[in-house]
C-alpha cells in the first residue's frame, strides 16, 4: 500500500507540472486533509505534495518536493522528502530554503491534518 502511495504522490507532482490547466498555487490559507488525502501546491519555486496516514493516533506525514521539471533535461529532476510522525494534538514545522513555512497539526486523534502557511520573520536569503 505504502509504495502506491508513494508512486501515487509521484505521479500528482508531475502532473501539476505538466498540466496545462491544472496550476499548483502556495497555501495562502489554512488547509484540511483527512488521512491519504493528498494536496498539491507550490512551495516558492518549488512544486509539492503532501498527504498523511493515520496509524495509532497519529499522523504519518509525507511531503514531497521537487524544482519545476525541465523536460529537456530529465537527468537533472531530484525530488526530495520529508517524512515526519506527529502524535494527536502536536504539531511540525516544514521550512523552505526561500524563507517559507508550513506548519502541520495532527487533529482529532489522526482524523484530520491541518496545514497552516507561516511567515519567517526576519528571514534573508543568504544568496
Amino acid at each position: 500500500m505504502k509504495k502506491t502511495i508513494v508512486a501515487a504522490t509521484l505521479i500528482g507532482l508531475f502532473a501539476v507540472q505538466s498540466s496545462g490547466g491544472a496550476v499548483a498555487q502556495e497555501i495562502s490559507s489554512p488547509q484540511i486533509l483527512k488521512p491519504i488525502q493528498g494536496i498539491s501546491f507550490d512551495i516558492g519555486a518549488k512544486r509539492a505534495v503532501t498527504y498523511f496516514l493515520s496509524d495509532k493516533g497519529e499522523c504519518n506525514l509525507v511531503l514531497t518536493f521537487a524544482d519545476p521539471i525541465n523536460w529537456n533535461d530529465l537527468g537533472s529532476f531530484a525530488a526530495k522528502r520529508f517524512e515526519a510522525t506527529v502524535p494527536d494534538g502536536k504539531a511540525t514545522r516544514f521550512d523552505s530554503s526561500e524563507g517559507k513555512a508550513l506548519e502541520f497539526a495532527c487533529q482529532s486523534s489522526a482524523t484530520a491534518m491541518r496545514i497552516t502557511p507561516l511567515t519567517r520573520v526576519g528571514f534573508s536569503n543568504p544568496n
